[in-house]
């Protein structure tokens, strides 16, 4: 679930998931988990069998790759 209240100078380690991330580029989630091979791509942190990235290198990421 993404954490709307979160702002910039939040010190928290916000992660996302691959749903969050699929509703936020609205795409579906395979297309989103495949953000996360990417070699270019965001640093991505597994846990478990999940992938999670964090929110500030994903937005990172975003602004260079102008998503």
């Amino acid at each position: 679930m993404i954490d709307k209240t979160a702002d910039q100078n939040d010190e928290r380690l916000i992660f996302y998931t691959t749903k969050d991330i699929a509703q936020m580029l609205g795409c579906s989630i395979p297309t989103a988990r495949k953000l996360f091979y990417r070699k270019d791509g965001p640093a991505v942190i597994r846990v478990g069998k999940n992938y999670k990235v964090e929110r500030r290198a994903f937005e990172a990421w975003c602004r260079e790759k102008h998503v």
